[in-house]
């Protein structure tokens, strides 16, 4: 059991929830790209990821799907990295809140990933047309929580607009170890 933040868990989610909504409104790019945007910090002199078009062809149809890779020198499964690519992006957004709307209810879930747990196999990359990374992770935009402990590894929360909660049903499906689910609202939580 871990020890969440309410207050701080709260915020993260709001601007998170507003930032993807802003990147949504992208009308020019593929989906797979809109929640993989500007946030692409730098390790060890090179970004974190690489993104190209890919040959692979989805499970649900025919199109080409993109590939993304973790750049070499950048490592999901070591801790101190994780924590500081989880900052970055936490800190980019925070950046420009001020500049996010917010307006009602966003529609989506909030998807909890043990990603300290994991051994990643890439199968939930093509099935969910690369929404789903080679690591089970889900895109950079959408993460808002991490938690960490040296007996259980990492555990990221993410938010994931209803425009993608099936392309998420699909990974959690398909994760073997069943890493993936969705994140239940403790009782004492008055939101």
């Amino acid at each position: 059991m871990i020890t969440i933040d309410q207050a701080k868990f709260l915020d993260n989610l709001r601007i998170t929830q507003a930032y993807c909504e802003q990147q949504l409104q992208q009308k020019e790019k593929l989906d797979w790209v809109i929640l993989r945007s500007a946030i692409n910090p730098v390790c060890r002199d090179e970004q974190w990821f690489v993104h190209m078009l890919g040959h692979n062809k989805a499970a649900c149809d025919e199109q080409p799907i993109p590939l993304k890779e973790w750049a070499r020198k950048s490592d999901p499964y070591y801790h101190d990295s994780f924590v500081e690519l989880f900052n970055l992006q936490l800190d980019f957004k925070t950046s420009v809140s001020d500049r996010l709307k917010l307006d009602g209810i966003c529609q989506g879930k909030i998807l909890v990933v043990e990603h300290g747990e994991n051994i990643p196999d890439g199968a939930a990359d093509p099935e969910t047309n690369s929404f789903f990374d080679e690591w089970d992770l889900p895109p950079i935009d959408t993460w808002f929580y991490n938690d960490y402990s040296p007996s259980r590894g990492g555990i990221l929360f993410a938010w994931i607009p209803e425009k993608f909660i099936r392309l998420a049903d699909v990974a959690i499906e398909i994760q073997f170890l069943n890493i993936l689910h969705w994140f239940e609202k403790p009782s004492n939580w008055n939101i």
